[in-house]
């Protein structure tokens, strides 16, 4: 099962919505919605966003009440009360299928099963996420943070295996919720696809005679053992006159450079797949030879 976080839920006082509500109804723009209140109570009335009155049209059947023509403005937050007592609140929006509006990519820096997912939108929204698999198991929704139009959100699945071959892509759904429309849409990918290693680390460099002695390990978060995990280095220097040159190293974390180099750095990534290179570590500075 997927080890996901608990997603907290709340309303703001002026009903925006900063997360998805307790409960949610979708409708299809101009189709008619029916709302059922979850009380005992044989008659209730009904309020949107609190006010009693609300610019829609309304028909009302003991705990049901039935929305015609759903609109822009007859969505929101729907109250039913029996006198001053809250009973049950149901939000309700319109449908949205601008799918092509949003653009997610995703990110693993190991095969540890853990990555992150980023998207944008235009709109003011909240978001929530969780994984199916192949075999149609479903985790828990995750939280979604969000800024300025941009939303992140973290997985882990615990039964991810390293050594095994990945047959079937992993689905990603997102369901987007504003104050009047409702969003949802999966994307699909293979964690081997998405992997970017973090930067290599502990560069050091050491000059023995008139040739450089460079060193290096592999990320932190990378898995063991080397020998399954390979990795292919790129390694970046710069001459005395400006150029600048590159030396590529598989299943090895050591080079004799010849050059008489002032500065270098390392990336990497996995050499039997097709990721992206790890960001560039920081450039090491190199001392003037001796004479």
């Amino acid at each position: 099962m997927l080890v996901l976080v608990v997603l907290l839920l709340s309303l703001a006082a002026a009903d925006a919505l900063t997360a998805f509500p307790p409960k949610f109804q979708v409708g299809k723009l101009n189709g008619d919605v029916v709302v059922k209140c979850d009380t005992s109570e044989p008659w209730v009335t009904w309020t949107l966003d609190g006010d009693p009155e609300p610019m829609a049209e309304l028909v009302v059947e003991g705990r049901t009440l039935t929305i015609r023509g759903l609109d822009q403005p007859a969505t929101g937050n729907y109250s039913c009360w029996a006198g001053p007592v809250l009973l049950d609140t149901t939000y309700v929006v319109v449908s949205d299928a601008r799918e092509e509006g949003v653009n997610v990519s995703c990110q693993a820096e190991s095969y540890r099963g853990s990555f992150h997912c980023f998207w944008s939108w235009p709109h003011s929204a909240v978001f929530r996420a969780r994984l199916t698999r192949s075999d149609g198991s479903s985790g828990e929704w995750v939280p979604v943070s969000g800024h300025r139009g941009r939303f992140s959100a973290g997985f882990t699945d615990p039964s991810f295996c390293p050594f095994a071959e990945e047959l079937h892509p992993l689905q990603l759904q997102l369901e987007g919720l504003s104050d009047t429309s409702y969003l949802n849409f999966s994307v699909h990918f293979f964690i081997r696809d998405i992997v970017r290693p973090d930067p290599p680390q502990e560069l050091t460099v050491q000059r023995r005679g008139e040739q450089l002695h460079l060193t290096w390990a592999p990320p932190a978060s990378w898995p063991l053992p080397k020998s399954y995990f390979a990795l292919l280095y790129r390694l970046q220097y710069e001459l005395p006159n400006g150029t600048q040159a590159f030396r590529y190293v598989e299943g090895a974390e050591e080079l004799e450079l010849q050059e008489q180099a002032q500065r270098v750095r390392i990336s990497c990534r996995d050499p039997y797949a097709n990721p992206a290179w790890s960001p560039w570590s920081a450039w090491k500075v190199i001392g003037a030879a001796r004479r």
